[in-house]
């Protein structure tokens, strides 16, 4: 079965990135499977240690029936002086199984909001159960002098990813590009359910 092709947009994304665009380019095309691409985002991360530099690129992708998500990262273990190389994975999450979609805004001047006026800051919470993360903190009753081991509480939160995008970061047109694609992510969890109850 031949690889089918990617829409410009997409395409012309992954290229602004920089970041191996014809290998996220691959590993999309072969997790297609025929399904046209609704919507996308394309989003880099750079973290830069005394030692090296390490890059990450995440394509999201969404389908009629999925969300693909390609992670193509810099080997960790090169070695110093090696020729790059790059380790890839992905992943297609039936739109069903999206437990949680949440999304978070941040607005300037909030006391001038008018209807239409953009986030400067999205966020972007996806889980479907791949993933736990556990927050741990000692108890302690209401005596401030009390010196007794009270044991410990916490909580378990389900975030499989969590992308956070500003404009003072990424620009303005990032912040846009990124709610677009939540709002689509949303709708099409939403209409996904609604069948799957049928």
């Amino acid at each position: 079965m031949g690889h089918m092709a990617l829409p410009e947009v997409l395409v012309s994304d992954l290229q602004s990135a920089g970041y191996y665009p014809q290998l996220t380019q691959g590993i999309l095309a072969e997790s297609l499977f025929g399904e046209p691409v609704l919507a996308h985002f394309v989003h880099i991360d750079t973290h830069v240690d005394i030692e090296s530099i390490h890059r990450h690129v995440t394509a999201f992708v969404l389908t009629e029936t999925r969300l693909l998500l390609a992670h193509v990262d810099d080997d960790p273990d090169a070695a110093p002086g090696s020729k790059p190389k790059a380790v890839t994975s992905s992943e297609d999450i039936e739109l069903e199984r999206l437990g949680t979609v949440m999304v978070g805004r941040t607005y300037a001047e909030p006391a001038a909001y008018q209807p239409g006026d953009r986030p400067v800051e999205v966020s972007l919470t996806l889980s479907w159960g791949a993933a736990r993360r556990i927050e741990a903190f000692p108890e302690a009753c209401g005596d401030p002098n009390c010196m007794g081991d009270h044991g410990y509480g916490g909580s378990i939160y389900s975030e499989d990813v969590m992308l956070r995008v500003s404009a003072e970061a990424e620009g303005q047109e990032a912040v846009d590009r990124i709610a677009d694609f939540a709002a689509k992510l949303r709708a099409a969890v939403f209409h996904a359910r609604l069948r799957s109850r049928r």
